[in-house]
């Protein structure tokens, strides 16, 4: 960060003395075109201290009253330069547009000529700088800052176009001039305005929440990513993200599941420096409760049947448990089971670690019921 405030002062210093030499030479050259470019010159200056300000805030780390940090005060900074930007440019047009209506004849002048020439040059030098910076600080308002000194390479341009149009004898072309640069500098202005207030609103930055849910659906246990909201600017993104895990994920599996999705979208998208991630767990939609012979609850997997609810519908069925006697992998098999007949939860008498492990691999929610109970609609009232 301490590479962009040295660039935002280089900015502010460079600009300066360009203002002074444009406006100088502008008033003595009677150039409404070359005084435009050098009050572009002067509103550069101010930007340049406010980008200067608001990193300088932006940096501060985040406090109890700022739990997100102090991010949007370079974006503040941005929407101030934007606006300054937009006054700057109707300044320019109504010098222009009264020099043509009085008829203000500018004179060609060699130095005022070398003047545009040197400001344009050292724009570009400038606009390169500081967009170099930005992208590697990723400070948005310093690469605003960059492209409109590239703007300022067209305007000074422009400006030694007018003069030869001038020394042909077309004295209104240096008001044409300056109505052109006006024009240009207004719909950056517009630009810069709108990126901040983008940021400032919270505007979806959809192409990173494109890359956020790339990043979510890999990872195991995610069974559907409801929202993403992103917030922020290039150097310091906040990210929101609402999930659907399984019924039978316990509270330790989803704050496990939490860190992990924020670990790997810091890790694989730059920026990234909070992420927020509300878990809704899906409500459990059919139920299994494990019976005898005789319909009666058991709360024991290995029973020979279960009684399988639609908890939506009410319909109803039993599924024969063929695995009940099995000497080998039977907790296994018994899910794989329950699975198969799209069972969410099932009503057991106690919480047996083993049978809970299978079933919880395959999103299946184990629900303790009073062993006291013998009747399925006990169980199901129980349930609800």
């Amino acid at each position: 960060m301490d590479e962009a405030l040295r660039a935002g002062k280089i900015s502010a210093f460079a600009n300066v003395v360009l203002t002074a030499l444009k406006v100088a030479a502008g008033i003595f050259a009677n150039s409404t075109a070359l005084i435009a470019d050098g009050v572009h010159s002067l509103v550069d200056v101010l930007g340049s201290v406010l980008v200067w300000l608001g990193i300088k805030v932006a940096e501060r780390p985040a406090d109890a009253s700022h739990p997100y940090g102090h991010f949007k005060a370079e974006s503040l900074a941005e929407m101030a330069v934007g606006l300054i930007i937009i006054l700057s440019s109707l300044l320019i047009m109504h010098e222009a547009i009264s020099s043509v209506i009085n008829a203000s004849v500018p004179t060609f002048e060699l130095y005022a000529v070398a003047v545009a020439m040197l400001s344009a040059v050292a724009n570009e030098l400038l606009a390169r700088y500081k967009i170099r910076v930005g992208l590697k600080t990723r400070s948005t308002s310093l690469i605003a800052e960059g492209k409109h000194s590239r703007v300022d390479v067209l305007s000074s341009l422009a400006v030694v176009v007018g003069f030869f149009f001038v020394y042909f004898g077309y004295w209104w072309a240096d008001s044409v001039v300056a109505i052109a640069i006006s024009v240009v500098i207004l719909q950056i202005g517009g630009s810069v305005l709108k990126n901040s207030i983008d940021v400032l609103m919270d505007r979806v930055d959809e192409e990173l929440a494109l890359k956020v849910r790339s990043v979510i659906e890999k990872i195991d246990g995610v069974k559907s990513v409801d929202f993403i909201g992103t917030r922020g600017t290039m150097k310091s993104r906040v990210v929101e993200v609402h999930l659907t895990v399984d019924a039978g994920m316990d509270a330790e599996t989803i704050a496990a599941l939490q860190r992990e999705i924020s670990e790997e979208i810091k890790e694989r998208i730059p920026g990234v420096v909070n992420v927020v991630t509300v878990v809704n767990v899906t409500k459990p939609k059919v139920l299994a409760i494990p019976v005898d012979l005789y319909g009666h609850y058991t709360g024991e997997l290995d029973s020979p049947r279960f009684v399988v609810v639609n908890l939506e519908s009410g319909e109803r069925m039993v599924v024969e448990n063929e695995h009940y006697r099995a000497e080998k992998r039977k907790g296994y098999l018994i899910s794989e089971l329950l699975e198969k007949h799209g069972v969410s939860m099932v009503a057991v008498r106690k919480d047996g670690e083993g049978a809970k492990a299978h079933l919880k691999s395959r999103g299946i929610l184990v629900k303790v019921i009073d062993s006291g109970l013998r009747d399925v609609e006990d169980v199901l009232m129980a349930v609800s």
